[in-house]
């Protein structure tokens, strides 16, 4: 089987700064920046205390994207796309929508962890379902059940991580949903 390489860099949200209500202002790598009114994402138990506006104004810059004291947070490429679409204008990711940051911030929740690789997923995505594996300084998002990967990844750890999503597909389509429900995911099983 011939592993896809992919090499470049993703975005990521660079500066974040509360502006009122449930609207931020953001800044993201690419150069683009602009504001978000983020109020109709605030879905699910996760994201309950974010409906007040004291605790949404909580929010801070993580690794790669916005989080919140209580752990929640949203995808880059997501927040990229609302800004965007605020703009009027339309996202680019290479064709499609998949994916935005592979890189991980502190808080995204983690879902398994084997041979020095660390799987999670962000809460309230917005892309096609998708996990992000970290392998060191590495990253790469991979589609559940496309054939998507965005990132770079060890290729001697590439084959470890498709193993272990063809073992545990319906488990990530349920934590996908999870996620994208505001709730939080159940861990997986390490390959092992």
């Amino acid at each position: 089987m011939t592993i896809p390489r992919s090499s470049f860099e993703l975005v990521r949200v660079t500066a974040v700064r509360h502006l009122h209500d449930h609207v931020l202002w953001l800044a993201f790598s690419d150069g683009l920046a602009g504001e978000a009114d983020l109020s109709d994402w605030l879905v699910g138990p996760m994201f309950e205390p974010l409906h007040d506006p004291r605790e949404f104004a909580r929010v801070s810059l993580g690794v790669e994207t916005i989080e919140w004291p209580n752990g929640a947070d949203l995808a880059p490429e997501s927040l990229h796309a609302r800004v965007l679409a605020g703009k009027s204008l339309r996202a680019s990711h290479g064709g499609d929508a998949l994916f935005g940051s592979a890189a991980h911030s502190r808080r995204v929740p983690e879902l398994s962890r084997f041979y020095g690789i660390v799987i999670s997923m962000f809460y309230a995505d917005h892309a096609r379902p998708h996990f992000h594996a970290r392998s060191g300084a590495e990253s790469i998002a991979i589609e559940i059940d496309g054939s998507g990967i965005r990132g770079s990844f060890p290729p001697n750890r590439l084959p470890l991580v498709f193993e272990w999503r063809e073992l545990h597909r319906e488990e990530l389509r349920e934590n996908w949903e999870r996620l994208r429900r505001g709730e939080a995911p159940t861990a997986i099983a390490p390959l092992a």
